[in-house]
């Protein structure tokens, strides 16, 4: 059988995966690089240094988090996945592609915080090379379903997440306009970034949890694809967000408590899926 492009059509869990070596690839991979620097040395600058974020104990203690998470989780896996990829693996093109979504939406904190801090250029620079580096390794991607079987269970949960999410939001801002309760967040935050939270998951995760949970329940070629970068990206931000949590209650901040529950069990169910995706075959015949 012929190569095919990723298509909107059914495959059979039998089609090997394939990936491209083309210009794209290769300045994808090498903008991906630059990142891993960039990353490094900002992630490293906000755990060094106490006084390099402004803003109330809270915000500043949950940058610091989120520095270490990227840096200790982040960086290494996005290193690893980059390796695979560059050796021709689709499966690893696939995690690089959903920790470059993940450092644009982590980083995008940081650049729309009102407020400026010394690392914002080399904020707003890894945004804008993870998304170019993003963009080229998706316009190069070739790749078929091999998990047919667990799309479905794994497309329902992310709509599952999706629908959770923006229902939450929207009993919370619906309120807001009725009554004037401004949102807020299970992090006493500012209310900027209450609001920059809400922005970002309604037009950047809320989305892509919906389009991947669609095309994954339809069990298309992109489902599959972006059902494993999705999960990656989701998931690897729910792990950023419980080393944020620690150490805004590391800081002494009152009523906010290491971990819930539910912390622990939203990345459980996504790396869940991401394995589902990645090594379950369907039984032939």
């Amino acid at each position: 059988m012929g190569e095919k492009r990723i298509s909107s059509t059914r495959l059979s869990a039998s089609q090997p995966l394939r990936t491209r070596t083309g210009p794209r690839s290769r300045a994808a991979w090498w903008l991906s690089g630059l990142v891993v620097v960039l990353t490094v040395v900002a992630a490293s600058a906000g755990l060094l240094n106490d006084g390099l974020y402004p803003g109330p104990t809270a915000l500043i203690a949950r940058f610091r988090g989120n520095d270490l998470a990227t840096l200790v989780a982040g960086v290494p896996l996005l290193a690893v996945a980059l390796t695979a990829s560059v050796r021709g693996s689709t499966r690893g093109r696939l995690v690089w592609s959903g920790m470059l979504a993940y450092l644009i939406y982590n980083y995008a904190y940081y650049v729309y915080d009102p407020a400026f801090n010394d690392l914002f250029l080399l904020h707003v620079a890894i945004v804008v090379l993870s998304a170019a580096s993003l963009g080229l390794a998706l316009t190069d991607l070739e790749v078929t379903a091999r998990a047919e079987t667990a799309m479905r269970w794994v497309g329902g949960m992310l709509l599952l997440l999706a629908a959770t999410l923006a229902g939450m939001y929207g009993v919370s801002l619906v309120r807001h306009a009725v009554t004037g309760e401004l949102p807020a967040d299970v992090l006493p935050l500012p209310q900027a970034q209450v609001h920059l939270g809400m922005a970002l998951d309604l037009t950047m995760v809320v989305p892509t949890l919906v389009l991947a949970g669609v095309l994954l329940w339809l069990r298309t070629a992109w489902g599959y694809a972006l059902g494993v970068a999705t999960c990656v990206y989701v998931g690897a931000y729910q792990l950023n967000y419980l080393a944020a949590r620690y150490f805004v209650a590391q800081a002494g901040v009152p009523g906010v408590a290491y971990a819930e529950p539910l912390d622990l069990l939203i990345p459980a169910l996504l790396l869940a899926g991401m394995l589902a995706l990645v090594v379950h075959r369907r039984r032939e015949g």
